[in-house]
C-alpha cells in the first residue's frame, strides 16, 4: 500500500481530525499523523505572532472538544505565554479567562 508523496494531499479538516481523536485517541500512529498534517497545513497560513497564538488556540479547543482537556490546557497555556511574550495584553487575558473558564468547567464536573 504505497501512496506517492503528495504533501498537497486534502486538507484534513477540524471535525476530521476531533473524530479521529476520539474514535482512535492521540497515541494511534494514523491519527498522530493526521494531526501533524493537520498542524503543517494550519503552520501554513500563520503570517504573524498573533496568527500563531490563534492558531494555538484553535489546536486547543481542538483537542478540548475531542476530551482531550489536559492536552488543551497545555496547548493553551503556550498561547499564552506567547501572546504574554508578544505584548498582545488583550489577546493574554481572552485566553487566561477561557482558561479559567475551563478549569472551572471541568473542575465542578468532578465533584
Amino acid at each position: 500500500m504505497e501512496k506517492s508523496p503528495s504533501p498537497e494531499k486534502s486538507e484534513i479538516s477540524d471535525q476530521e481530525l476531533i473524530n479521529a481523536l476520539k474514535s482512535k485517541g492521540v497515541e494511534d500512529p494514523e491519527v498522530h499523523r493526521l494531526l501533524q498534517q493537520w498542524t503543517e497545513q494550519g503552520e501554513k497560513k500563520v503570517v504573524n505572532p498573533e496568527n500563531a497564538i490563534k492558531f494555538n488556540q484553535r489546536r486547543a479547543r481542538l483537542y478540548l472538544e475531542a476530551g482531550y482537556v489536559q492536552e488543551g490546557l497545555e496547548v493553551l497555556e503556550s498561547a499564552r505565554i506567547q501572546a504574554w511574550n508578544e505584548q498582545r495584553e488583550e489577546l493574554f487575558n481572552q485566553i487566561m479567562a477561557e482558561m479559567d473558564e475551563i478549569e472551572d468547567k471541568y473542575s465542578n464536573s468532578d465533584s
